[in-house]
């Protein structure tokens, strides 16, 4: 009887011992630290920032975070292109259209920027505009503007 009464009071001792250091360690310690995530103050860290405020529809803090990583790549084509898509979800197409105008100048082949400019056409009323864009983006090799035009019966 005697010895069981010990290792529960040993027990007792080490549980609360591993408690207290638990409780004393710092808080860097108990922060996970992913190595796919890119570190904080890098072009990579404010895209994905800004692509999780695009996709809960907080699009003023998604344009903040691209001009953030802007500030850091100045070349970004990707962070003109997202910021341009934001700038069209709050129906600011005047914006969105710079801004996509900028990244197809910085990377002129990438089929998904000119479907982007032209929805964004389509969505601000310039439909016959847009079709051009749509074609370029399809001879790119983007599926959504081949699907588009396909659909349209324009025909790619």
């Amino acid at each position: 009887m005697k010895r069981a009464y010990i290792h529960k009071k040993v027990g007792i001792v080490i549980f609360i011992s591993l408690v207290a250091t638990f409780i004393s360690l710092p808080a860097s310690h108990a922060e996970y630290l992913n190595p796919a995530v890119p570190g904080e103050g890098t072009a990579a860290y404010w895209m994905d920032k800004g692509g999780l405020y695009s996709t809960y529809g907080n699009f003023p803090a998604a344009i903040r975070a691209y001009e953030a990583s802007l500030a850091l790549e100045p070349n970004n084509s990707e962070a003109y292109f997202d910021m341009g898509i934001a700038y069209s979800e709050m129906g600011d197409y005047q914006n969105a259209l710079e801004y996509i105008a900028k990244a197809i100048t910085l990377a002129s082949e990438n089929g998904r920027y000119y479907y982007g400019r032209a929805w964004t056409m389509i969505l601000s009323g310039r439909s016959s505009e847009a079709e051009a864009d749509m074609v370029k983006a399809a001879n790119l090799g983007d599926r959504d503007a081949q699907r588009y035009l396909q659909r349209d019966g324009t025909g790619q």
